[in-house]
């Protein structure tokens, strides 16, 4: 399946990183400390890939400018408060990208997060040295706008038809959509299969190793 493209864009939380629950957790902290009404677990989940402002305000769309930030900074404060480790990754993560890199593919990341959190999570799993290229939400675009792919391929010099975005929620399939691009959904994050596959080009698989069957 994944072998007749050279550009392989992978999202980050729920794709690599087993960190969905403890983002649910953030976020419903949050809203508490704010004394706004907890979100449901779905709708937290439903916000994961856009940057923290978007997220708060597509929960929140009445809220004051003092309470988004403040919801933001809460949110980053709570986030960071639990160390990055190897241990956060699903099992299969590092077995899956070093045989991508020992195939001679060129791997990156797109992501909501903010720059300073992906750089804490890269080092802190010890994943930094996979990836050629990553886009985070707080410097372009956020999901699905097609920017953070666009600008990779261009980074990477690789054309849209032999890139592939791989992710575990509407918003990553969306944004390849919008970009041109195929998509694999991975149904260990965000959203069921049954979503994903309505929106992946090339539909949804259980875990990362399946990227090699077919």
């Amino acid at each position: 399946m994944i072998s007749n493209y050279d550009l392989i864009i992978f999202d980050w939380d729920g794709t690599l990183v087993d960190s969905i629950d403890w983002i649910v957790e953030c976020i419903r902290d949050v809203a508490e400390e704010q004394k706004l009404d907890k979100p449901d677990i779905q709708s937290c989940k439903d916000i994961i890939g856009l940057s923290l402002t978007e997220a708060m305000l597509q929960l929140y769309p009445t809220i004051t400018e003092h309470q988004k930030t403040e919801m933001v900074k809460n949110y980053r404060h709570l986030y960071l408060a639990k160390p990055s480790t190897p241990s956060d990754l699903f099992r299969e993560t590092h077995a899956v990208l070093n045989r991508l890199k020992k195939a001679d593919k060129t791997l990156a990341i797109s992501t909501g997060k903010g720059k300073a959190g992906l750089d804490r999570g890269l080092d802190g799993t010890g994943l930094r040295s996979f990836f050629s290229e990553c886009r985070c939400g707080d410097t372009m675009s956020s999901k699905p706008s097609p920017h953070m792919l666009f600008d990779i391929m261009q980074a990477t010099n690789i054309a849209p038809d032999k890139s592939i975005m791989i992710g575990d929620s509407t918003l990553d399939l969306q944004m390849a959509n919008n970009a041109g691009i195929d998509s694999i959904g991975v149904a260990t994050g965000a959203h069921s299969s049954e979503i994903l596959e309505k929106h992946a080009t090339l539909g949804c698989i259980n875990n990362l190793t399946e990227l090699f069957k077919g």
